[in-house]
């Protein structure tokens, strides 16, 4: 039973970071175009949040991967959003239970 625990604490964990990575992705990143109408690069976007490319190119991945509050932290300092404005905005389009949701359809 406690092994059956684990493994949603864990699904549910990579579905949270998948989410937040999406938004993140499709909120700031995607099609994102500078003051002059050129779009902004990835390694452009990594260095105005001073984070490595290699971190802008995780988060747009279908998949996402494990954020660190830092990461989160550092794109909102950018955008001049407070992690309680980002936290809310996510959880308006996303949802907490859209995570059980989908782990009850697995079982």
């Amino acid at each position: 039973m406690e092994n059956n625990k684990s493994k949603n604490d864990a699904e549910r964990n990579m579905l949270v970071n998948k989410y937040v990575c999406n938004f993140i992705a499709k909120k700031w990143i995607i099609n994102r175009l500078d003051s002059n109408g050129k779009v902004v690069t990835m390694r452009q976007y990594a260095k105005d949040c001073n984070l490595a490319t290699s971190t802008i190119t995780k988060i747009l991945t279908p998949d996402g991967y494990n954020i660190p509050l830092t990461t989160i932290n550092n794109i909102c300092q950018k955008e001049k959003t407070p992690l309680s404005q980002f936290f809310t905005a996510f959880e308006k389009e996303y949802g907490i239970s859209i995570i059980d949701e989908f782990l009850k359809k697995k079982k």
